[in-house]
C-alpha cells in the first residue's frame, strides 16, 4: 500500500503490490521478479509524489522500480507514471504521455505507514530523486495560482448572486492517462512472474479502471449537487479582507443569497463591513421593527448610510436601537415613516454625532423639539428635509440654524408655519447654504429672501413656488448677490414681471433650469433676455404664461443655449402659441421633450413635421374633440360628441 508522509508530501511503496487512491481514482501495480534458474529474487521500489499547493487538484508524480536478481541473467526495468485530475491536466500527445510540469516538488524517504514486502532477504530498493525546481518556475506558478484563486472565487460569487446557488459548472470526467510503456512493463512483469499469468494481470487492470471510473462518477455527482471541496479550498486560501472587499460590492439581495450558500459564506455575507450602505425601500412593506434591530446589532459601527423610506411599520423603538448601535451613521432617510416621533430624533442626536444628512419628509409627528435635539447633538449636520411636517415652525428652524452652522441644504416644502423670521435665522447663522426649498411657504415675503441673498452667496438652487407675495425685488436681489444660481423655481409667483427676469438674464450666467409656470405677467421680452444672458439653459417651463407668443419662442431659439443645450420646453396652456413655434424649434437639435397640452392653435401636421426633423423628440399634446355642428332640423341627439367620447 501507499504510505504518505505527514508534511513532506512524499509517498513510498515497496514490495509486490501497491495501491494509491487520489481524488477518487485508484491504481495498482503488482511486480514479481524471478532470477534465472533461481526461486529467490529481489524487488524494491519507491513512488515519489509531486504535490501541488493546497487547494489545487493537480497531482503529478514519478515512480521508479528496479528489479535485480542475484543470477547472471538478471534484468532491470524502470517505469514512470503520471496522474492528473480533470481540474488541472495537461494535453496528451498521440501516445498518451502526459506533459505535466510539476509546480511544487517535495522529496522524502517514506512515512510512518510505509510497508515493504520482499520475497528474499537479498532484495534491494532504490529511488530516483528529481532535482528541485527553479525559483522562477515557483514564482510563475504562484502568480498564476493566485490569479486563478481570485477569478474562481469571483465567478462563484457571481453564480451565487445571480442564481442564488454556488453550484459550479459540472467538470468533465478526468481523462485516464495510460502510458504504453507502463502497459508493456506490466506485461513484462507478468511474463517474468512464475505464479501470475497475463490474464490475471489484465483482469487486475480492468478492475482498477472500473474502480477509478466509479470514484470519478461519485466526484461528478458531488460536483453536480453542490459546491465541491475544491471551491471551498479556493475560497479559504484568500485572505478574509479580500473576500470582504468582494462582498462589499453586492447589494442587499445578493448578500442574502450568498449568506445561504454555506456557513463560511454566511459569516462573510453577514459581516458588518459588507453592510455600510443599506437601502430598504424595495422591501418597505416587509420591513418591521425586529428587522431594523437585527441589522443594527450586526452592522454596528460599520453602517454609514441607511434608507428606510416608506417603511411605515418602523417606530421609535427600532430607531432607538439603531442609534444605540450605529454611532457612525452619516446619512439617514426616514421619509414617510409615519410612526416616527420626537423620541427617535432624540436618540439620534444623543448617539449619532457624525450625522450629516437626515430626511424626515412627511413624518407628520415631528415637531420643533426634533430640530432642537438635532441642533444640540449633531453639529455636523449639513442636509435636512422636513417637508410636509406641518408642526414645524420658526422656533424649530431658529434652533436648528443656531446649532448647525454647517447647514447647506434645507427643505421645508409645505411647512406653512415657516415665516420670514425662520428664513432670516437661516441667512444669519448658515452662510454656506446652497439649496433652499420653500415651496408653499405662503407667508414668505421679499424682506427675508433679500437678506438670504445678501448673506448666502453660495446659493445655487432656490424654490419659492407658491410664495405669492414675492415681487421683482426678490429677483433683483438674487441677480445682484447670487451669480452662482443654476436652478430657480418660481411657479405661481404672479407678481414677477419682465423687469426681474431681465436682471437675472443679465447677471446669472449659470442658470440651467427655470420654472416660470403661472408667472402670468411675463412676455416675450423675458425670453429674449434669457436667450442672450443664459447660455446654459437646459430646461424651461412656461406653462400658463398666457402672454407668450411665437416671437418669444423665436427669440429663445436664436439664443446660444437653444441649438445644443435646451432639452425640455413646457408650453402647456399657452393659447397664443401656433405652428410657427414648432417651425422655430427645428433648430434645437438637443430638444428631447416638449409639452403642448391645451395649445389649441397647434395642429397635428406641424407636430409631424417637427418629428421628421427631430426623430427622438417626445411631444406631449392633447387635442380636444371637435365641436359638433349645430342641429338645424330633425331630432336633437341625446349626447353630444364630447359625451360620446367620454
Amino acid at each position: 500500500m501507499f504510505a504518505s508522509s505527514a508534511e513532506t508530501g512524499v509517498m513510498e511503496v515497496g514490495g509486490t503490490s501497491a495501491t494509491s487512491t487520489s481524488n477518487g481514482s485508484s491504481s495498482s501495480n503488482n511486480s514479481n521478479n524471478v532470477g534465472s534458474g533461481s526461486n529467490s529474487g529481489g524487488a524494491g521500489g519507491s513512488i515519489e509524489l509531486l504535490c501541488p499547493p493546497s487547494g489545487s487538484s493537480s497531482i503529478s508524480g514519478s515512480a521508479s522500480f528496479s528489479s535485480n536478481s542475484g543470477a547472471s541473467g538478471s534484468s532491470s526495468q524502470t517505469h514512470s507514471t503520471a496522474v492528473s485530475s480533470a481540474t488541472d491536466r495537461s494535453n496528451n500527445n498521440g501516445n498518451g504521455n502526459s506533459n505535466h510540469n510539476p509546480s511544487l516538488q517535495l522529496n522524502g524517504n517514506g512515512g510512518s505507514n510505509t510497508r515493504q514486502h520482499s520475497s528474499s532477504s537479498g532484495s534491494n530498493s532504490s529511488s530516483n530523486i528529481s532535482p528541485p525546481p527553479s525559483s522562477s518556475s515557483i514564482s510563475s506558478h504562484n502568480n498564476n495560482h493566485s490569479s486563478n484563486l481570485i477569478s474562481g472565487f469571483c465567478s462563484t460569487i457571481w453564480r451565487s448572486a445571480t442564481f442564488g446557488s454556488a453550484t459550479p459548472v459540472i467538470n468533465p470526467l478526468p481523462a485516464v492517462l495510460i502510458n504504453p510503456k507502463s502497459m508493456e512493463s506490466s506485461s513484462d512483469s507478468c511474463s517474468l512472474s512464475s505464479s501470475t499469468t497475463p490474464e490475471v494481470c489484465l483482469a487486475d487492470q480492468q478492475r482498477n479502471m472500473a474502480g477509478s471510473a466509479q470514484d470519478q462518477t461519485e466526484d461528478q455527482s458531488q460536483t453536480f449537487l453542490g459546491a465541491t471541496e475544491l471551491d471551498d479550498e479556493l475560497i479559504k486560501q484568500l485572505p478574509k479582507e479580500v473576500l470582504l472587499r468582494v462582498f462589499s460590492y453586492l447589494d442587499v439581495v445578493s448578500l442574502c443569497r450568498c449568506a445561504q450558500v454555506c456557513k463560511y459564506w454566511n459569516v462573510l455575507a453577514l459581516d458588518g463591513s459588507s453592510w455600510q450602505k443599506i437601502n430598504l425601500f424595495d422591501f418597505q412593506r416587509d420591513i418591521e421593527g425586529p428587522v431594523i434591530e437585527n441589522i443594527s446589532q450586526r452592522c454596528r459601527g460599520f453602517l454609514k448610510s441607511l434608507s428606510l423610506r416608506g417603511c411605515q411599520s418602523v417606530g421609535d423603538q427600532s430607531v432607538r436601537t439603531l442609534a444605540n448601535h450605529c454611532h457612525n451613521i452619516e446619512h439617514l432617510d426616514l421619509s414617510d415613516c409615519k410612526k416616527i416621533t420626537d423620541i427617535s430624533t432624540q436618540s439620534i442626536s444623543r448617539y449619532c454625532s457624525k450625522l450629516t444628512a437626515i430626511n424626515l419628509h412627511s413624518c407628520s409627528n415631528i415637531t420643533d423639539n426634533s430640530l432642537k435635539y438635532l441642533s444640540d447633538g449633531c453639529p455636523n449636520l449639513m442636509e435636512i428635509n422636513v417637508s410636509w411636517c406641518h408642526l414645524i415652525s420658526e422656533n424649530g428652524v431658529e434652533a436648528l440654524a443656531r446649532g448647525c452652522v454647517k447647514l447647506r441644504k434645507f427643505s421645508s416644502k409645505g411647512c406653512k408655519q415657516i415665516n420670514d423670521n425662520a428664513i432670516m435665522c437661516l441667512a444669519k447663522y448658515c452662510p454656506d447654504l446652497m439649496v433652499l426649498n420653500l415651496h408653499s411657504c405662503e407667508t414668505i415675503t421679499d424682506s427675508s429672501i433679500r437678506q438670504l441673498a445678501a448673506n448666502c452667496h453660495k446659493l445655487q438652487k432656490l424654490c419659492v413656488s407658491k410664495c405669492a407675495d414675492l415681487t421683482d425685488l426678490t429677483l433683483l436681489s438674487l441677480s445682484q448677490h447670487n451669480q452662482l444660481l443654476n436652478t430657480l423655481e418660481v411657479s405661481g409667483c404672479r407678481n414677477f414681471t419682465d423687469i426681474g427676469f431681465q436682471a437675472l438674464g443679465r447677471n446669472c450666467k449659470y442658470l440651467e433650469r427655470m420654472d416660470l409656470e403661472e408667472c402670468s405677467q411675463i412676455t416675450d421680452l423675458t425670453l429674449a433676455h434669457l436667450a442672450t444672458g443664459c447660455p446654459s439653459l437646459e430646461k424651461l417651463t412656461l406653462s400658463h404664461c398666457e402672454l407668450i407668443t411665437d416671437d418669444g419662442i423665436r427669440h429663445l431659439t436664436t439664443g446660444s443655449c437653444a441649438a445644443e443645450i435646451l432639452s425640455v420646453l413646457e408650453l402647456d396652456n399657452c393659447p397664443l402659441i401656433t405652428d410657427r413655434t414648432l417651425e422655430h424649434l427645428v433648430s434645437c437639435h438637443n430638444l428631447q421633450r416638449i409639452e403642448l397640452f391645451d395649445c389649441q392653435l397647434i395642429t397635428r401636421t406641424a407636430i409631424r413635421k417637427l418629428k421628421n426633423h427631430l426623430p427622438n423628440i417626445k411631444v406631449h399634446a392633447y387635442f380636444a374633440p371637435g365641436t359638433p355642428p349645430a342641429v338645424t332640423s330633425g331630432h336633437r341627439p341625446r349626447y353630444c360628441r364630447c359625451c360620446e367620447i367620454l
